[in-house]
């Protein structure tokens, strides 16, 4: 028999929490909007008011119903389900949220880096004010001279059972000759240590990166339908000792995408390309000590 509209299950509100294993971006503190979760391992990232929103709205939905993207490309890109509107914790009113995949999910104890690409993150078509802010953040961080910058970080150390995060003037202030070691400090078992980081994951967690960044390089290197800036490669990986490694390679952060350049991104590819040479070159002297 056929269930009618009023006898059906009414749908369950998803209970929200604070997006605890956030790095960078809208954090969800002193009151402020920011990121949300679900236990439905869903994401919900408020979105800026005006057309900066719209775009990045408009860049999932256009990306994920592009038939031009291969499945190879797509699996680090988050999916996307729509907006929603959210009460803000300051009492402020409805903030409208994208909802997208939580990357987290599934981890217990998520490591995670945001390291942004690219020598310049401001976008083409963005006003006179915004791009002398971004010309002046990405000659301060490493952006400019590197063609990548760590926005954000954590790490969990099983030893003293508490994770280390970094903070946002640390990411800030990195000089250029002290990225290396930062990236080494991501994947050792001692993050919390003023220095003589043990690089114990180095090749376990970066060479299964380097061997994903392929086929997103392979994609760069040809598509000129996509141009990003101040995109973020997300890496996660687990963190608890007792459950078997996992790695994510994921791609986020599309509110200054530009389309249909006709040539490809020189920008993103530069800076993606000297990402994956510094973790070659880290994996390279580790290797170099062991033997």
């Amino acid at each position: 028999m056929a269930i009618e509209a009023e006898d059906a299950a009414p749908v369950a509100k998803p209970v929200f929490k604070v997006a605890d294993h956030q790095v960078a971006g809208h954090r969800f503190e002193d009151g402020r909007v920011g990121s949300l979760i679900d236990d439905s391992g869903r994401f919900y990232k408020p979105l800026q008011d005006g057309t900066r929103g719209d775009k990045e709205v408009n860049f999932y939905n256009r990306f994920w119903s592009d038939p031009s993207v291969p499945p190879s490309v797509q699996k680090f890109f988050p999916k996307f389900f729509g907006t929603t509107e959210i009460e803000a914790p300051n009492g402020s009113g409805e903030v409208r949220h994208a909802i997208m995949e939580d990357l987290t999910h599934g981890f217990q104890r998520p490591n995670i880096i945001d390291v942004k690409m690219g020598a310049r993150t401001w976008y083409l078509e963005a006003g006179p004010k915004y791009v002398e802010k971004c010309k002046l953040k990405d000659k301060e961080t490493t952006s400019e001279a590197l063609g990548f910058r760590v926005s954000g970080m954590q790490v969990y150390e099983p030893k003293k059972e508490e994770v280390w995060k970094a903070s946002r003037s640390w990411c800030k202030f990195m000089k250029p000759e002290e990225v290396p070691e930062a990236l080494k400090r991501f994947v050792s078992s001692n993050p919390s240590a003023e220095k003589g980081y043990d690089g114990a994951f180095v090749k376990a967690v970066y060479g299964e990166v380097l061997k994903e960044l392929q086929d997103l390089k392979a994609w760069l290197e040809v598509q000129t339908s996509y141009h990003f800036f101040s995109a973020s490669v997300l890496l996660i990986y687990e963190g608890e000792p007792t459950i078997p490694q996992a790695i994510s390679v994921r791609l986020v952060d599309f509110a200054h995408v530009v389309y249909d350049r006709d040539v490809i991104d020189e920008n993103q590819l530069s800076g993606l390309n000297a990402f994956m040479k510094m973790l070659t070159e880290i994996i390279d002297s580790e290797t170099a000590v062991d033997t």
